[in-house]
């Protein structure tokens, strides 16, 4: 809740080990405005090419939006990417890094779901995605 001129900015973070998809739920009673989402990719020894994907989506499950890291992770690579409006759309990793945008004042309400995964599942279980979402939770 604000109490205030200031945003009220959280950070929502998940570095469990050995998994490549996190979900992070808005809270009961809350709307959060997502202001970045920084993601760590560690890829396994296990080959394919892992695509870093950003899907929210309603309580129900329905796709509300989705945004696609611009270019695919191989194996045994650290890459660190960040989702956040006002991002240019990178192609390539910089030094290991890549910049992608999602929209502008995108305001979740309760129930809303985040989910960043390698759609490709290439290593679930063994591949570690650090996540760490910033956002400005209001009280609804």
């Amino acid at each position: 809740m604000r109490t205030g001129p200031y945003e009220n900015l959280v950070l929502q973070a998940d570095a469990a080990l050995n998994d490549s998809d996190k979900t992070f739920t808005v809270t009961t009673g809350e709307q959060w405005w997502i202001k970045s989402i920084y993601a760590s990719l560690v890829s396994t020894a296990v080959e394919g090419n892992r695509q870093l994907d950003v899907l929210i989506t309603d309580a129900s499950d329905n796709p509300v939006c989705k945004a696609v890291a611009g270019a695919v992770q191989a194996a045994s690579l650290t890459r660190e990417y960040v989702f956040a409006p006002g991002n240019p759309q990178e192609t390539g990793f910089t030094n290991g890094l890549m910049y992608r945008a999602i929209p502008d004042r995108l305001v979740l309400p309760a129930g809303y779901k985040i989910r960043i995964y390698d759609s490709a599942a290439i290593d679930p279980t063994h591949d570690d995605l650090t996540v760490r979402l910033l956002v400005e939770e209001r009280t609804d």
